[in-house]
Protein backbone atom coordinates (compact mmCIF):
# COMPACT_ATOMS: atom_id res chain seq x y z
CA UNK A 1 0.00 0.00 0.00
CA UNK A 2 2.81 2.42 0.92
CA UNK A 3 4.51 1.75 -2.42
CA UNK A 4 1.29 2.61 -4.27
CA UNK A 5 0.90 5.87 -2.33
CA UNK A 6 4.55 6.78 -2.98
CA UNK A 7 4.21 5.95 -6.68
CA UNK A 8 1.05 8.07 -6.93
CA UNK A 9 2.73 10.98 -5.12
CA UNK A 10 5.73 10.85 -7.48
CA UNK A 11 3.46 10.65 -10.51
CA UNK A 12 1.44 13.63 -9.27
CA UNK A 13 4.64 15.64 -8.63
CA UNK A 14 5.94 14.87 -12.14
CA UNK A 15 2.60 15.90 -13.64
CA UNK A 16 2.66 19.23 -11.79
CA UNK A 17 6.27 19.86 -12.82
CA UNK A 18 5.33 19.29 -16.50
CA UNK A 19 2.26 21.51 -16.16
CA UNK A 20 4.40 24.32 -14.72
CA UNK A 21 6.99 23.89 -17.46
CA UNK A 22 4.39 24.19 -20.23
CA UNK A 23 2.71 27.17 -18.48
CA UNK A 24 5.96 29.11 -18.12
CA UNK A 25 5.46 30.90 -21.46
CA UNK A 26 2.40 32.64 -20.00
CA UNK A 27 4.70 34.50 -17.58
CA UNK A 28 6.93 36.97 -19.48
CA UNK A 29 9.42 38.96 -17.42
CA UNK A 30 11.74 41.86 -18.15
CA UNK A 31 15.48 41.46 -17.81
CA UNK A 32 15.47 43.95 -14.94
CA UNK A 33 12.81 42.01 -13.00
CA UNK A 34 14.49 38.67 -13.77
CA UNK A 35 17.75 40.03 -12.38
CA UNK A 36 15.98 40.90 -9.11
CA UNK A 37 14.16 37.55 -8.83
CA UNK A 38 16.98 35.19 -9.77
CA UNK A 39 18.98 34.01 -6.76
CA UNK A 40 22.70 34.40 -6.22
CA UNK A 41 24.65 31.43 -7.59
CA UNK A 42 27.95 30.02 -6.38
CA UNK A 43 30.41 27.50 -7.81
CA UNK A 44 28.93 23.98 -7.51
CA UNK A 45 29.87 20.37 -8.04
CA UNK A 46 26.98 17.97 -8.64
CA UNK A 47 26.02 14.60 -10.04
CA UNK A 48 24.08 14.76 -13.29
CA UNK A 49 21.83 12.53 -15.35
CA UNK A 50 21.17 13.47 -18.97
CA UNK A 51 18.38 12.13 -21.15
CA UNK A 52 18.53 13.11 -24.81
CA UNK A 53 15.47 12.28 -26.88
CA UNK A 54 16.20 12.25 -30.61
CA UNK A 55 12.92 13.25 -32.22
CA UNK A 56 13.45 11.88 -35.72
CA UNK A 57 14.53 8.39 -34.64
CA UNK A 58 12.52 8.33 -31.38
CA UNK A 59 15.60 7.17 -29.48
CA UNK A 60 16.28 8.10 -25.86
CA UNK A 61 19.96 8.23 -24.84
CA UNK A 62 20.90 8.33 -21.15
CA UNK A 63 24.22 9.32 -19.64
CA UNK A 64 25.47 10.65 -16.35
CA UNK A 65 28.40 11.57 -14.24
CA UNK A 66 29.91 14.59 -12.50
CA UNK A 67 29.19 18.23 -13.18
CA UNK A 68 31.15 21.32 -12.20
CA UNK A 69 30.01 24.88 -12.55
CA UNK A 70 32.59 27.62 -12.16
CA UNK A 71 30.86 30.98 -12.21
CA UNK A 72 33.34 32.91 -14.35
CA UNK A 73 34.28 30.01 -16.67
CA UNK A 74 31.15 27.96 -17.26
CA UNK A 75 30.19 24.31 -17.11
CA UNK A 76 32.15 21.08 -17.26
CA UNK A 77 30.58 17.65 -17.63
CA UNK A 78 32.56 14.50 -16.82
CA UNK A 79 30.47 11.65 -18.19
CA UNK A 80 31.08 8.41 -16.32
CA UNK A 81 28.44 6.25 -18.01
CA UNK A 82 27.75 4.74 -20.50
CA UNK A 83 31.26 5.79 -21.57
CA UNK A 84 33.82 8.07 -19.95
CA UNK A 85 34.13 11.48 -21.57
CA UNK A 86 34.89 15.08 -20.68
CA UNK A 87 32.94 18.01 -22.13
CA UNK A 88 33.68 21.58 -21.11
CA UNK A 89 30.89 22.96 -23.31
CA UNK A 90 33.32 25.12 -25.22
CA UNK A 91 32.88 23.44 -28.62
CA UNK A 92 31.00 25.39 -31.27
CA UNK A 93 27.79 23.41 -30.73
CA UNK A 94 27.83 23.70 -26.97
CA UNK A 95 29.36 27.15 -26.58
CA UNK A 96 25.96 28.83 -26.91
CA UNK A 97 24.50 26.88 -23.98
CA UNK A 98 27.60 27.62 -21.89
CA UNK A 99 27.29 31.34 -22.69
CA UNK A 100 23.61 31.35 -21.78
CA UNK A 101 24.10 29.52 -18.46
CA UNK A 102 27.04 31.80 -17.54
CA UNK A 103 24.97 34.88 -18.39
CA UNK A 104 22.01 33.68 -16.28
CA UNK A 105 23.98 32.81 -13.15
CA UNK A 106 26.10 35.96 -13.40
CA UNK A 107 22.94 38.03 -13.99
CA UNK A 108 24.29 39.36 -17.29
CA UNK A 109 20.89 39.90 -18.80
CA UNK A 110 22.04 42.28 -21.59
CA UNK A 111 23.22 39.30 -23.70
CA UNK A 112 20.13 37.30 -22.84
CA UNK A 113 17.64 40.11 -23.47
CA UNK A 114 19.24 40.84 -26.85
CA UNK A 115 18.63 37.26 -28.07
CA UNK A 116 15.71 35.90 -26.01
CA UNK A 117 12.26 36.51 -24.69
CA UNK A 118 12.38 35.85 -20.94
CA UNK A 119 9.87 34.02 -18.74
CA UNK A 120 9.83 33.38 -14.99
CA UNK A 121 7.50 31.87 -12.46
CA UNK A 122 7.62 30.73 -8.88
CA UNK A 123 6.44 27.18 -8.19
CA UNK A 124 6.51 27.46 -4.39
CA UNK A 125 8.46 29.40 -1.76
CA UNK A 126 11.80 27.89 -2.79
CA UNK A 127 11.36 26.58 -6.37
CA UNK A 128 11.33 28.58 -9.60
CA UNK A 129 11.49 28.18 -13.37
CA UNK A 130 13.29 30.55 -15.73
CA UNK A 131 12.75 30.00 -19.44
CA UNK A 132 14.16 31.51 -22.61
CA UNK A 133 12.84 31.46 -26.17
CA UNK A 134 15.01 32.87 -28.95
CA UNK A 135 13.63 36.06 -30.47
CA UNK A 136 12.51 35.75 -34.09
CA UNK A 137 15.47 37.85 -35.35
CA UNK A 138 18.05 36.07 -33.19
CA UNK A 139 20.52 33.77 -34.98
CA UNK A 140 19.85 31.28 -32.15
CA UNK A 141 16.28 30.90 -33.42
CA UNK A 142 17.48 28.53 -36.14
CA UNK A 143 18.80 25.90 -33.73
CA UNK A 144 17.27 26.44 -30.28
CA UNK A 145 13.53 26.30 -29.58
CA UNK A 146 13.65 26.93 -25.83
CA UNK A 147 15.66 26.52 -22.65
CA UNK A 148 14.02 25.84 -19.27
CA UNK A 149 16.06 26.21 -16.10
CA UNK A 150 14.45 24.91 -12.91
CA UNK A 151 16.03 25.65 -9.58
CA UNK A 152 15.76 26.00 -5.85
CA UNK A 153 16.77 28.61 -3.33
CA UNK A 154 18.62 26.97 -0.44
CA UNK A 155 20.11 29.17 2.28
CA UNK A 156 19.88 32.26 0.02
CA UNK A 157 21.84 30.51 -2.72
CA UNK A 158 20.46 29.33 -6.05
CA UNK A 159 20.90 25.77 -7.21
CA UNK A 160 19.93 24.65 -10.70
CA UNK A 161 18.14 21.31 -10.38
CA UNK A 162 17.16 20.74 -14.01
CA UNK A 163 17.68 22.13 -17.50
CA UNK A 164 15.60 21.24 -20.54
CA UNK A 165 17.11 22.23 -23.88
CA UNK A 166 14.73 21.91 -26.84
CA UNK A 167 16.03 22.10 -30.41
CA UNK A 168 14.53 21.23 -33.76
CA UNK A 169 15.92 17.69 -33.59
CA UNK A 170 15.99 16.73 -29.93
CA UNK A 171 15.11 17.48 -26.33
CA UNK A 172 17.82 17.18 -23.71
CA UNK A 173 16.89 17.02 -20.03
CA UNK A 174 19.72 17.33 -17.52
CA UNK A 175 18.97 16.74 -13.83
CA UNK A 176 21.42 17.79 -11.11
CA UNK A 177 21.61 16.16 -7.66
CA UNK A 178 23.96 16.00 -4.68
CA UNK A 179 25.23 19.54 -5.26
CA UNK A 180 27.94 20.85 -2.95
Amino acid sequence: MKKNVLFFALLLFATFQNAFASDIFNHPISAEDASKKMPVFENKTCKFTQNKYLTSSKINLTSGGNFRFIKDKGVNFETTYPIKAQNSYTTADNKQINSIVKAVVNKNFSYIEKNFDLYYMTINSSQWIFALKPKAKSPLNKSLKSLHITGENINNTGIITKMVISTENNTTTISFTQCV
